[in-house]
């Protein structure tokens, strides 16, 4: 996703488009420094100053992104991010790359697995995560056409596949999920945010194949705000509704889901399920699929756990 979301900003960078990074991401943005040197700059190991040049920018009129391992320009610049960009709802965008636990091997230090919870509570902030490589792309280019205000952008490392059609890509809206597998069958839907959607894609070809059960995909890019109007009427029409995060149970998407349903009437709560990862820090050390698979939300994981309730 990373490539995909440097390849918007080649595509469609403006003279006021300002790409910030936290010395991280040479082999990456090596080329775009190169091709415009005046809309770049290496704030160096310096979060917080980083976060703090990119409001003075956009006050100056920029629309400017940071970039930077998705917890260090997050959680290390937290107070900046509220109180420089958010409060006065300035058209920064952070990019967080390798949300989740993309830098698995690394440790907890490099695991981001609150920060949607945590960035989605800052008022005027938009929480995006996209799906696959085109939706990285397309939401980058947006972010770049329109005056979107506080962004948070969680991104993963490398290696995405890349899921969408161009005709099911051509839909895309901020705010709104997008299909991605579109059933007649309403047995079972699943909501998926982030670098999940491969996996979700994955449970559903199985489901299919292993129980000849037909299931909806929905990539829920915008964690914030959340399209209610379209949570309720999955819910609602869905015998059963699960969803999909590499995140903390409190506070991410599973939690953005439920409230959503709070207040109304005629709701089976028990009819939803979610994968998430627990609220722990974990001591394994191992590349992301190991542990997605250890904390029970791998393809193998899921269909196991939805085989076991069919049952």
């Amino acid at each position: 996703m990373r490539n995909a979301f440097v390849k918007a900003l080649h595509d469609f960078v403006t003279p006021d488009v300002m790409l910030i990074t936290g010395d991280l991401g040479f082999g990456v943005l090596d080329d775009f420094a190169k091709k415009h040197p005046k809309n770049f700059l290496n704030a160096g190991v310096a979060e917080q100053n980083m976060t703090g040049i990119a409001a003075g920018m956009a006050m100056a009129g920029k629309k400017v992104f940071t970039y930077s391992i998705a917890n260090f320009n997050t959680l290390r610049a937290l107070e900046q991010i509220r109180n420089d960009i958010a409060y006065h709802e300035l058209n920064v965008t952070v990019v967080s790359v390798g949300g989740g636990l993309a830098y698995g091997s690394l440790g907890i230090s490099h695991h981001a697995t609150e920060d949607i919870a945590i960035l989605r509570a800052i008022p005027q902030m938009t929480v995006l995560a996209p799906g696959d490589t085109r939706e990285a792309y397309e939401l980058t280019r947006k972010i770049i056409s329109e005056n979107l205000g506080p962004v948070y952008l969680r991104i993963g490392r490398a290696g995405e596949a890349t899921l969408h059609s161009e005709e099911s890509i051509s839909r895309l809206e901020i705010c709104k999920p997008l299909a991605l597998v579109q059933s007649k069958s309403r047995k079972m839907a699943l909501l998926s945010v982030g670098g999940m959607l491969e996996v979700a894609k994955n449970v559903s070809d199985r489901l299919l194949t292993d129980l000849n059960l037909e299931s909806s995909v929905y990539s829920f890019h915008t964690v914030k705000p959340i399209d209610k109007k379209v949570v309720l009427d999955i819910v609602r029409n869905y015998e059963r509704v699960c969803t999909l995060e590499e995140h903390s149970i409190i506070g991410g998407f599973s939690s953005a889901v439920v409230e959503c349903l709070i207040g109304e009437q005629g709701i089976d709560t028990g009819r939803i399920s979610s994968f998430a990862l627990p609220s722990e820090f974990t001591s394994r050390v191992g590349d992301q699929n190991y542990l997605r698979d250890h904390y029970g939300i791998s393809t193998e994981k899921i269909v196991n756990s939805i085989k076991k309730w069919i049952h």
